[in-house]
């Protein structure tokens, strides 16, 4: 048997999420990028990922 993990967002009902949405779309609360990888250092940016080394999101460019 293999391991799985199964990961999920949850967000609240359809309004609240819709009050999220709008709420983004207004304040000025951006990500926290750590990293761009180009498309080609996709292996790359997968080993930092599962390093746990990385404070914010991994972004891929292509």
């Amino acid at each position: 048997m293999r391991q799985q993990r199964l990961q999920g967002l949850i967000v609240g009902s359809r309004q609240h999420q819709q009050d999220l949405i709008r709420a983004l779309n207004v304040l000025p609360i951006r990500p926290v990028i750590d990293k761009f990888f180009p498309l080609v250092d996709l292996a790359e940016a997968f080993r930092l990922q599962q390093a746990g080394g990385h404070f914010g999101k991994i972004c891929l460019e292509f």
